[in-house]
């Protein structure tokens, strides 16, 4: 790390579940996931510029 260069503050979330991949497969499990325990906080990250890319 240089010194005296400060990092920005980095914001920070909590979940039960990430899946990773929007398409057919990471939709259904996140889905389904939620019909078992609709407690669970579920995120699915999709790196493309559209869900399922």
């Amino acid at each position: 790390m240089v010194s005296g260069m400060e990092l920005p503050e980095r914001e920070s979330m909590e979940f039960d579940v990430v899946i990773v991949g929007a398409g057919p497969a990471g939709l259904s499990a996140a889905i389904r996931l939620k019909q078992v325990n609709p407690e669970f906080s579920i995120v699915v990250l999709e790196k493309g510029a559209e869900v399922g890319a």
